[in-house]
């Protein structure tokens, strides 16, 4: 399901894909910086909180839409893949895409809170597209292999929101790793979420290089996911006439 597709029927239609992630992040904002007040150690104000929280946080829920919208991929298009000859493989990756739209308004909601607290923006940012491509090479490796179990299993659609929840709250998005049990600190560094956020914190607050042994790792460990999700899905993709 594209974004067309998901707003189709509403007046302001494919607006709300940048409007509805925008209040959100605003909500966020509003509630950490003006109503609990969080400070990080050795700040002096609430804001630095928030945009540590937003750095990690909008490229989070990006990678939730696009996980989501790669494993719902295949059973959305179910007409084209019923009656079009074309390669299916690449649903899961188009479906892996419209989390880019999510992740630019993040951005843009950081480099604003960035400018507004006074911040520098430096060159590191250059190193983005970087972390961005990581990042969506992991959602779409995941969505390989999801979009193949939720054509057979569909409970996987309507679970995967819960499922997301529950690891985002696993993974150091609103905390950070030393709020951790130590035993626990150490599994989360193999978390590719936690790396990916961690790398965004690196480039967007603290200017530096982020970790290349951590963008080693979610390299490496996307690289092998996708290889035998794509496997598996060729396999696959012969029975889903018949289960879709």
């Amino acid at each position: 399901m594209n974004v067309r597709d998901r707003y189709l029927g509403s007046s302001l239609g494919s607006v709300w894909a940048i409007t509805n992630p925008l209040f959100m992040l605003c909500l966020y904002t509003y509630v950490f910086g003006f109503v609990f007040k969080i400070r990080l150690p050795g700040a002096e104000t609430t804001l630095a909180y928030v945009i540590w929280l937003i750095s990690g946080l909008g490229p989070w829920n990006a990678s939730v839409e696009a996980i989501i919208g790669s494993t719902s991929s295949v059973v959305g298009a179910s007409g084209m893949v019923k009656n079009m000859a074309f390669k299916t493989e690449l649903l899961p990756m188009a479906g892996a895409l419209v989390g880019l739209i999510n992740l630019m308004v993040g951005l843009c909601f950081v480099l604003v809170l960035l400018l507004w607290s006074g911040s520098p923006i430096t060159w590191h940012i250059i190193l983005l597209p970087l972390i961005i491509g990581l990042q969506f090479a992991w959602a779409i490796a995941l969505g390989m292999w999801l979009s193949v179990i939720a054509v057979f299993v569909r409970d996987l659609i309507q679970i995967l929101p819960t499922l997301l929840t529950a690891i985002m709250f696993m993974t150091p998005i609103f905390y950070s790793l030393d709020n951790m049990p130590q035993a626990i600190r150490n599994i989360t560094f193999a978390n590719p979420f936690y790396q990916i956020a961690e790398g965004y914190r690196a480039i967007l607050i603290g200017n530096h290089v982020p970790d290349l042994w951590g963008v080693l790792y979610v390299f490496v460990i996307a690289s092998l996911v996708f290889y035998f999700g794509l496997i598996a899905f060729r396999r696959a993709k012969g029975s889903f006439d018949s289960a879709i």
